[in-house]
């Protein structure tokens, strides 16, 4: 009998799955099935939609390392500075603390700020450093001009990934979340497919004998992965 798909598996097995199934009903010979082709119009529609929502996470979680970055080449620059504000040589300490008024007009807080405001704010700040005045104090500060020109990369690899990302991300919060749809894609394998397919292979296995075999080796490469990392998960007795 066939089993059903965990459904606690991951998006990503689910998805995959989902679409091993269709490349299966393809070639079935049985696309033109009163019963199964209506099924897979609403289980490709469905984990279509699971798919882009798994691109916009993948989009979310890239643009959030390309943030902390930047984050990091924020503290660089003011820590760098800062330290240079105790050096023993005034005209070093002048310089730093020429720097330091214009890096504390935005602060260590701009990186709690949402990533358009940060954008913002860092941008200005590298102007107001590429200002010939200040140019010539960071000339007497080792590093810090490495550091700004760190961050200044940074930046505008943030700001490339935000834009490559943008139309996933538009009206995100309007879309159906991964978790969700992929429940909705289990429901329609187990409810749907594997329910019909149980009776097709019992009543009408030379129809549906084969297609039924090969649902039930989808799914059973699906489970076996799920429950293998079950029990590696799964603390020693002792």
């Amino acid at each position: 009998m066939i089993e059903k798909i965990i459904v606690n598996s991951r998006t990503t097995e689910i998805n995959g799955s989902a679409n091993l199934m269709n490349n299966a009903f393809q070639s079935s010979g049985l696309t033109s099935d009163a019963f199964l082709s209506p099924v897979f119009s609403t289980l490709n529609q469905t984990n279509a939609a699971l798919g882009a929502a798994i691109d916009r996470s993948k989009a979310e979680s890239i643009l959030a390392e390309k943030d902390e970055k930047r984050d990091y080449e924020v503290r660089a620059v003011g820590y760098l500075v800062q330290g240079y504000t105790y050096y023993p040589d005034p005209a070093i300490r002048e310089a730093a603390n020429t720097v330091e008024q214009v890096f504390d007009k935005y602060g260590f807080a701009v990186i709690k700020e949402s990533y358009v405001t940060e954008s913002s704010h860092i941008n200005s700040m590298l102007g107001d450093l590429a200002a010939p005045p200040i140019q010539s104090a960071l000339a007497l500060l080792p590093g810090v001009g490495e550091n700004i020109a760190a961050l200044q990369a940074a930046e505008t690899d943030f700001e490339n990934t935000q834009a490559q990302y943008a139309g996933e991300q538009a009206e995100d919060d309007t879309k159906s979340n991964a978790t969700a749809l992929k429940k909705e894609v289990a429901t329609i394998i187990n409810d749907d497919l594997v329910v019909f397919l149980r009776t097709g292979e019992r009543f009408q296995p030379d129809t549906y004998g084969k297609f039924a075999r090969t649902i039930t080796e989808i799914i059973d490469k699906n489970n076996e992965q799920v429950k293998k990392r079950r029990k590696k998960e799964k603390p020693e007795e002792g």
